[in-house]
């Protein structure tokens, strides 16, 4: 077999199932809780957490997990939202993954705006559109590094530079070398 979406999910590394082997069959638990059986495990999630956090030279309070892509992706739009309510736009492409396309239909139905910035017949993104779909009211402009379907990878490097020029904040989805990652200014 040819297993081509490496994008979405992959398999674990075994040195990583090692790792994670006793949260998967002895050491479970809701972190969360007050009973002693999952509590304990709070210490490991903050263990991970901040070893997650020095791997990418943040703190600790700002590495936040999810369970998937998706709630990773509706996360940072929405609280990208949250943080700047004057700015009700969004700028994706046509083609984005499926998780940011239909959180952006709902944002819509609350009264965002989205623009939704078309590929060409290869499906590459034209710097030049997401330029001009830029403007006071973009709160994000919320674009994968590689499509999930096609393989193609957008120019992120000139798609953070644009933003950043502007003020506006840039989400990537699959960002190299990062599984995923909300930048800013």
């Amino acid at each position: 077999m040819i297993y081509l979406d490496y994008n979405a999910t992959t398999p674990v590394l075994p040195e990583v199932f090692e790792a994670m082997r006793p949260y998967f069959t002895q050491e479970w638990g809701n972190p969360s809780s007050a009973y002693k059986f999952g509590a304990k495990l709070k210490g490991v999630i903050e263990a991970a957490r901040e070893q997650t956090a020095e791997l990418i030279g943040a703190s600790g309070r700002e590495i936040i997990f999810t369970s998937c892509g998706t709630e990773s992706n509706n996360a940072a739009i929405h609280a990208t939202l949250r943080a700047n309510p004057g700015k009700r736009h969004i700028v994706t492409s046509a083609v984005e993954h499926s998780s940011v396309l239909n959180y952006c239909g709902a944002l819509e139905n609350d009264g965002c705006r989205v623009t939704y910035l078309p590929v060409d017949a290869d499906g590459l993104l034209m710097p030049a559109d997401l330029e001009n779909a830029i403007t006071e009211e973009t709160a994000l402009v919320s674009l994968m590094w590689a499509n999930n379907e096609t393989g193609v990878l957008f120019p992120v490097k000139e798609i953070a530079e644009v933003c950043r020029a502007r003020g506006v904040l840039v989400h990537c989805c699959n960002a190299p070398h990062s599984g995923g990652v909300t930048g800013g200014m």
